[in-house]
């Protein structure tokens, strides 16, 4: 029996093939003002991720471009001045398949970076780090021994000053003989420790006869006021301040030929049992115009540059900023601090003198270290310099190349260097 198509008095619903639409909520004015409003915050938001997208892409492009340098670009202040506030830390990841938590590169990885006509000599300088060395002389017998009358010592021209501390250009007569000389000494005001500290480290490198190295030449104390005088050519300035008074423009095989000469100091100390423990641009001094340059010992460095130490409340000042991580956690010092520091030393070279680390709190130098950040490359610097900074700041300190690996690398970075020219 056919079912009814409907109740008599009530309205038959209509079928598919003529469907009713009754009005929508959303088709009165309230209704399209709301749908508008949905689109076009859809709209912005898409306009706004693409905006987005073509900005991190066109910024990572300006970075990689900025990084681009020519072999023997120029370096001026007008070059560095956008990193005079800041160095800019990086984030190291664990290379692939290694255990080792902030690598860079190994010795090994620099090698096929630039064309070695010659062949690599890094396996004939490789040795290994030597941790435990051999110091035992008495700094203040080395000192002792070179002593002089104060009457043979003349200060002439104060060229640096501290709170303590004067450097000065003078002479040194010996045997009727008169030669050109560096004097560092304290004021009145010292007290007795600070004068026996610049006698302690002045003496660091006494007795070392080498042509990148200024050793000690001759001291007089016989007084409350030690003189240390150290030999010296009229035109020699302290490094630091030749990188930063704005007066010289060194291309980048210049510097790459600075670094190379600090690195044979270095390895010159290291091959005899020496550890120097503070390289650093504050502590050698160069002749503008041959650019020969000499590592010098940390006397008065303290008080000359007080920005680059700081006590971290145990009652001694520090160089921070260029310490190995191993040093900072554990008072740690072996070659391969040293080589820590010189890496931080070529960064300084790079960026014309600028304050490594200038935005970590000293404080905060072991945490940062420890969780893998380190220095980023400057601008303008070549990659091959870099890397060779790279390799120095390796965890953990066996990784780190020796200083006459790093004296034959940039030896035949500088040699190719010279074949654009």
């Amino acid at each position: 029996m056919a079912e009814p198509r409907g109740t008599p008095g009530v309205e038959t619903p209509p079928s598919n093939d003529s469907v009713r639409l009754e009005p929508d909520p959303l088709m009165n004015g309230a209704g399209a003002l709301y749908v508008a409003a949905t689109c076009a915050c859809a709209l912005v938001l898409v306009v706004g991720s693409v905006a987005s997208a073509l900005y991190i892409r066109n910024s990572k492009a300006r970075v990689q471009e900025s990084q681009k340098t020519l072999p023997c670009c120029s370096y001026s202040a007008a070059d560095t001045g956008g990193l005079a506030r800041s160095s800019v830390l990086v984030r190291v990841d664990p290379r692939p398949g290694s255990a080792n938590s902030g690598s860079y590169a190994t010795i090994a990885d620099l090698e096929p970076l630039y064309a070695r006509p010659c062949g690599s000599r890094a396996s004939y300088y490789a040795a290994s780090h030597v941790t435990h060395l051999s110091q035992s002389t008495d700094p203040c017998e080395k000192a002792r021994a070179l002593a002089v009358s104060r009457s043979a010592l003349y200060c002439r021209t104060l060229v640096q000053e501290g709170t303590f501390g004067r450097v000065y250009k003078g002479t040194l007569e010996i045997a009727g003989r008169e030669q050109e000389v560096i004097i560092k000494t304290v004021t009145e005001v010292a007290s007795a420790y600070q004068a026996s500290l610049l006698v302690v480290e002045g003496s660091q490198l006494a007795g070392l006869v080498h042509t990148n190295i200024a050793s000690l030449a001759a001291a007089c104390l016989d007084s409350s006021c030690p003189l240390l005088a150290y030999t010296s050519t009229p035109g020699e300035l302290n490094l630091k301040v030749y990188l930063t008074d704005g007066n010289h423009h060194p291309v980048t095989r210049d510097l790459v030929h600075v670094g190379a000469q600090v690195a044979r100091a270095g390895a010159f100390l290291h091959g005899r049992g020496l550890l120097h423990r503070d390289i650093a641009a504050r502590n050698c001094i160069i002749e503008p115009g041959s650019l020969r340059v000499r590592l010098a010992d940390a006397a008065l460095a303290r008080d000359l540059f007080p920005q680059d130490y700081h006590c971290l409340g145990d009652n001694e000042n520090r160089p921070i900023r260029w310490m190995a991580l191993e040093s900072l956690q554990r008072n740690e010092y072996s070659t391969a601090t040293d080589v820590w520091a010189f890496g931080v030393f070529l960064w300084e070279l790079a960026t014309l003198g600028q304050q490594p680390y200038v935005e970590v709190d000293p404080f905060e130098m072991m945490a940062c270290l420890r969780d893998g950040y380190r220095l980023a490359q400057p601008r303008p610097c070549p990659d091959e310099l870099f890397a060779c900074m790279e390799a120095c700041w390796l965890s953990p300190s066996r990784d780190r190349p020796t200083m006459p690996q790093l004296l034959a690398y940039l030896q035949d970075f500088h040699d190719a260097l010279g074949g654009f020219i």
